[in-house]
């Protein structure tokens, strides 16, 4: 018997990276998985894989920046898997370089509209499903950003850190009902989106790993399974608490570079 055998768990953003890993590591954990993202083709193949491999998986297309979105796709999920008991906040987007001088409101928009908004409209989607039945956990996705800033990512540092506080809220309010909330604080992942902002000349990878203790990248799927691992019941009295999984980044004062006007 495996630690998720018979929950239900819905990750946003779950068509590929880190939400792809997370989505296979519920899976392995027992859970039926719902693959939300907002690109229907890559839940489609996500959960094609998953479904191959003897797992109970579904598709769903869910714009997590719109409440509406939300609350239909939960409802789906429990109209066709009869529960919910997890949920992970993973969904994001990823906007690095400009400075706040240089920053637009469409940059800004989306992504507090998709990081932050996201997240609480989930939350607020998963409450109508936990609190009743008095359970159910819900793992957000922050960052290391969240509370170490990074020149060039204020929309992104602002979501990250506004994802911490709402955990601590929701696990106060929701506590006495049996539902808990936490929140995964991951340092750099080799994924996707960090390949790409490398290979657009906005990351530096060979820095990163110089200031990186554990001298290498993350790996998506101990993500995953950090996230398993706050989702069950070994961590039954784990609430409202952030885990960083960076290598020892965040350990050293000496991440982030200074541009000095000339």
């Amino acid at each position: 018997m495996t630690v998720l055998d018979g929950r239900v768990t819905i990750i946003t953003g779950a068509g590929r990276g880190l939400g792809k890993s997370i989505a296979e590591q519920m899976a392995h954990a027992g859970s039926s998985v719902a693959v939300g993202d907002l690109d229907i083709q890559a839940a489609e193949e996500a959960a094609t894989e998953l479904a191959g491999q003897g797992v109970a998986a579904k598709p769903y297309r869910v714009d997590v920046s719109d409440p509406r979105s939300v609350e239909a796709c939960f409802a789906a999920v429990v109209a066709d898997f009869g529960r919910l008991d997890v949920v992970v906040n993973n969904a994001g987007v990823s906007f690095v370089g400009p400075h706040i001088t240089d920053t637009d409101d469409e940059a800004w928009n989306r992504t507090i509209g998709v990081m932050q908004s996201g997240v609480f409209y989930c939350m607020r989607a998963a409450a109508k499903y936990f609190l009743p039945q008095r359970s159910g956990a819900i793992v957000n996705i922050s960052s290391i950003r969240g509370f170490s800033a990074s020149p060039g990512r204020v929309a992104y540092c602002a979501a990250k850190a506004a994802v911490l506080m709402m955990t601590q809220v929701a696990a106060g309010e929701w506590a006495p009902y049996g539902v808990r909330c936490n929140a995964i604080a991951p340092g750099v992942q080799k994924t996707p989106m960090w390949d790409q902002d490398v290979a657009a000349g906005v990351c530096d990878e060979e820095k990163v790993l110089a200031v990186t203790p554990a001298g290498r990248l993350g790996r998506p799927e101990e993500v995953g399974k950090l996230a398993v691992f706050l989702a069950s019941d070994d961590a039954a009295f784990i609430n409202g608490s952030c885990v960083t999984i960076d290598g020892g980044l965040t350990s050293v004062p000496i991440d982030g570079a200074i541009t000095r006007p000339e």
